[in-house]
Parts: structure tokens; C-alpha cells; sequence
């Protein structure tokens, strides 16, 4: 008999808030700041398509924060994953 958690298992979109935080210096060149971190995390697509990374905008106050805590695993959007997937 399957664990009923088993059952209901839905893919994660966590991942280390450390390991987005390397993909953004690789894609500028350079350790963010808290304001690009977050103009990174809730960048614009082609055609003015918005993609926030988190499933919805950070403030640079909120990038501080996350950039303090490298080993927080955070929830991004299923188009975030996307993003850093195609951008490995």
C-alpha cells in the first residue's frame, strides 16, 4: 500500500536560495547588490513578459535579506526554475 503522502507528492520548486544567488553573479559578472539581486529576481522577459522569479516581485530591502541567508531554501515559480534551468 502507497503512503498517502506518496500519492499527493507534487515536484518541489525549492532550491537553495545560495545556489540563485551564484546564477545571478554568473549572469552579471559580479556579487549582486541587493538592488540588482532583486532587478534580477524580477526580471523582464522578451516582450515585456514578466517572469518574477519568486512568483512575485521582491523589494531590495527583501534581496538584503535573502542575500544574509545563503542556506534558506526558498520556493521560486515554475517560470523561475525555467529561467535557471535554460540559463545553466
Amino acid at each position: 500500500m502507497k503512503d498517502a503522502r506518496a500519492a499527493n507528492h507534487q515536484p518541489s520548486n525549492k532550491m537553495m536560495l545560495g545556489f540563485i544567488v551564484r546564477r545571478c553573479a554568473a549572469d552579471l559578472g559580479h556579487t549582486p547588490t541587493p538592488y540588482e539581486f532583486a532587478a534580477w529576481a524580477n526580471g523582464h522577459g522578451r516582450n515585456g513578459y514578466s517572469h518574477c522569479l519568486f512568483g512575485k516581485a521582491i523589494s531590495a530591502a527583501a534581496a538584503k535579506v535573502m542575500l544574509s541567508q545563503p542556506s534558506r531554501l526558498v520556493t521560486i515559480s515554475p517560470e523561475g526554475l525555467a529561467r535557471i534551468r535554460k540559463s545553466d
